[in-house]
């Protein structure tokens, strides 16, 4: 067998053949000899002498576009910060491509416009959103972290952070309501993430007079914060662990 990539999309052992149609030939040999399974159209990935997988659900969910990378609560997994483990990967891409399932597990993608701190991890061979930017993004967009409380446990597990790429990933995105969100939340991590009151005053300079809600339909029981300018869940920040 050709000495190819466990994961591969035809660009990438093209120029080991002669042509597309030999390409393809070998394709089907191997797919019929169970050492190579179909992902998607275009997508493979190799088996192993005992027919399993060669590669997992990140590295594969990395070569679905060529902007594929490991979003949301997957990259919370990624780096160990889920409480939960889905069979869902949450694929963030700027070409659109539809979800499919391959081997149990669903690949859903989530068409993305701003680049910012997608890193390759060449170790893992995996292309994910950095730490900074994965709390970002799932503050952004609770759902697509798993919910609230997945989110409030994550972050307690987190003691490392670069405070600059952290505030590198909110500009990117040059959103108030997201600065808000973060400075609240965050608030209540600032010892164990070791932030600076820079950080918070940054955050706040952002903040305008605009009242936002935040959770609002998932909580009836609301209070106003006025230094972050929000509507939030009375207890929001204590439902850490199945808290109240």
């Amino acid at each position: 067998m050709l000495r190819i990539p466990y994961c591969f999309v035809k660009e990438d052992v093209i120029d080991k053949f002669e042509n597309d149609k030999q390409f393809y030939n070998w394709i089907s040999t191997n797919i019929k000899e169970d050492r190579i399974k179909r992902v998607k159209n275009g997508l493979y990935v190799t088996l192993d002498s005992m027919g399993s997988l060669s590669s997992n659900k990140f590295e594969i969910a990395s070569k679905i576009t060529e902007t594929a990378f490991i979003a949301y609560h997957s990259a919370l997994e990624f780096y160990g910060l889920a409480n939960q483990v889905y069979n869902t990967v949450i694929v963030g891409s700027k070409t659109k491509f539809h979800t499919f399932e391959f081997e149990d597990i669903e690949y859903e993608g989530v068409m993305v416009k701003n680049y910012h701190g997608v890193n390759f991890i060449e170790k893992a061979n995996v292309r994910v959103s950095s730490l900074e930017r994965t709390i970002i993004d799932c503050i952004d967009n609770i759902n697509l972290a798993g919910g609230i409380e997945e989110v409030l446990n994550a972050l307690e597990q987190v003691s490392k952070i670069n405070e600059s790429k952290l505030l590198a990933a909110l500009s990117s995105y040059n959103n108030i309501f997201l600065y808000q969100k973060t400075g609240y939340i965050l608030e209540h991590f600032k010892a164990s993430m070791n932030l600076s009151d820079s950080f918070f005053i940054e955050c706040e300079n952002k903040v305008n007079n605009t009242v936002k809600y935040f959770l609002q339909d998932e909580y009836s029981n609301i209070k106003y914060n006025s230094k972050w300018k929000l509507m939030s869940p009375v207890n929001l920040l204590s439902r850490i662990n199945g808290g109240l």
